[in-house]
């Protein structure tokens, strides 16, 4: 392992800047272990998080924690996950189009407090808005090509049923 990925190796695990790792690592004589340590003795690591090691590559490997620090670990990745589909919800919006003009445009979280609350109405309005011409779509930071797709098939096909049933 070169010098490059040892400072990121221990810049990842310590939470620290290229430039504090890198002066561990050289502190340290290029030992990862002992560069961990110089940061937790600095107060720049913290050493109740995880532990860690070194195996024979040199590699900074982390080790299992105690049952007492799992389970805190395991309700603090809950509350994250949780924290983060918050933060998902509240940057990437439901938007309905008709005629290239925005009719609605609101926060996901909105959208699906409001499809819980009122869905059976929701369901049907939603199905007689695409044969008016109205098109879903989710906005935002995400992507959302998955769920962006779905809403097209449904707009595709409400297309296919208004061209059968205008053949009439």
């Amino acid at each position: 392992m070169d010098t490059f990925e040892k400072v990121e190796k221990l810049r990842e695990k310590a939470d620290v800047s290229f430039e504090e790792a890198k002066a561990a690592l050289e502190e340290a004589g290029g030992d990862l272990l002992d560069a961990m340590i110089i940061l937790e003795k600095q107060g720049k690591a913290d050493p109740k998080k995880e532990s860690y090691r070194t195996d024979e590559s040199a590699e900074l490997l982390v080790v299992d924690q105690p049952e007492e620090n799992k389970e805190k670990k395991h309700g603090n990745a809950f509350t994250d996950k949780v924290k983060a589909l918050w933060h998902k919800s509240c940057e990437n919006y439901f938007v309905v189009e008709r005629n290239d003009e925005v009719i609605v445009n609101i926060p996901i979280w909105v959208f699906i407090l409001i499809l819980l609350c009122t869905w059976h109405v929701m369901v049907v309005a939603m199905i007689i808005a695409l044969f008016v011409g109205c098109r879903y779509s989710f906005k935002g930071a995400d992507e959302m090509k998955l769920a962006n797709d779905v809403c097209e098939k449904a707009t595709e096909a409400a297309e296919k049923v208004k061209e059968e049933y205008n053949k009439l």
